[in-house]
């Protein structure tokens, strides 16, 4: 691991203004890196945790599909405004003639609507099972709608988006089922890929305000064991590594404290969205240890 983030420590610094510097690096490390491995060469690359934070999400994508083009930025679309259970979404796949058309709005995409390339979206089917399937973002019947704004990530570009029957060709349906083996996971794949990326910003962050590589030994440990959970349970939660996700958001909030001023500012706005994760693990520890 040491090897990869010093790899990382020699390249510029990825903004989201270059995005297609940060397309052909993502690209690069897919060829030499698992997405956990990945998610930390870009993460100790990005110029802010919002760029950190867009590094994790795109190799959690590559769990959900491993045959996601390493040239193409994806998202994963499953939530919907008022929406709080799986069950209850409104968003439709249904046949029309020898195709399936997909109908509904989701809520708070990545990058739409103008650097995405692909959708993964969760839909209910006419049997009222959840599926997954995956689409261009410019199909026929896509559509951004407002644009959203949280007060984290804000380098970031978010919207709503609607489809409007968009058609679906029958090898775009994944053959997994949507809540057990999109949805659910999902949320582990980001939660690990995210603070992986993100440890990797912090560690840049201080290298670059003084600290040695020794100095940050701990940090890089924490890293490379839940690097070694993951691969261990690539599926889901564990005990083990739930404790080490708890770990690796310490670990950021205490190298937080020795980094530039413009960083520390930019950590304690974008950590809001990494503490979204702590009441899902929370929840997930207490059904582990029923």
């Amino acid at each position: 691991m040491l090897a990869v983030l010093q790899h990382a420590l020699l390249s510029p610094q990825l903004h989201f203004s270059d995005i297609q510097t940060f397309r052909q690096q993502f690209m690069l490390g897919s060829q030499h890196y698992s997405n956990a491995v990945n998610a930390v060469y870009l993460g100790a690359q990005s110029a802010t945790p919002g760029m950190a934070f867009l590094a994790g999400y795109q190799n959690a994508i590559r769990c959900l599909d491993v045959n996601c083009p390493s040239d193409e930025l994806a998202a994963f679309c499953v939530s919907e405004k008022g929406v709080k259970k799986p069950w209850d979404m409104a968003t439709q796949l249904s046949s029309q003639g020898a195709h399936k058309v997909l109908d509904g709005q989701k809520g708070y995409v990545m990058l739409m609507p103008n650097e995405l390339d692909r959708l993964y979206v969760v839909a209910k089917n006419e049997e009222g099972q959840l599926c997954c399937v995956y689409l261009p973002s410019n199909s026929l019947g896509v559509s951004a709608t407002e644009p959203l704004k949280a007060p984290f990530v804000e380098d970031i570009p978010h919207s709503g988006v609607s489809f409007d029957q968009v058609e679906i060709s029958p090898e775009k349906l994944l053959d997994i089922d949507g809540h057990q083996q999109a949805n659910k996971p999902f949320r582990y794949w980001e939660d690990v890929h995210v603070a992986l990326a993100t440890l990797g910003w912090v560690l840049r962050e201080q290298i670059e305000s003084g600290k040695s590589v020794q100095e940050l030994s701990g940090e890089i440990q924490l890293i490379e064991q839940l690097n070694e959970s993951f691969e261990a349970s690539p599926d889901y939660y564990t005990l083990g590594s739930i404790t080490l996700l708890d770990q690796c958001h310490e670990m950021m909030d205490i190298g937080s404290k020795n980094v530039s001023e413009g960083a520390q500012k930019l950590w304690m706005k974008d950590r809001l969205l990494l503490q979204m994760g702590q009441k899902i693990r929370h929840l997930v520890r207490a059904k582990l240890t029923r």
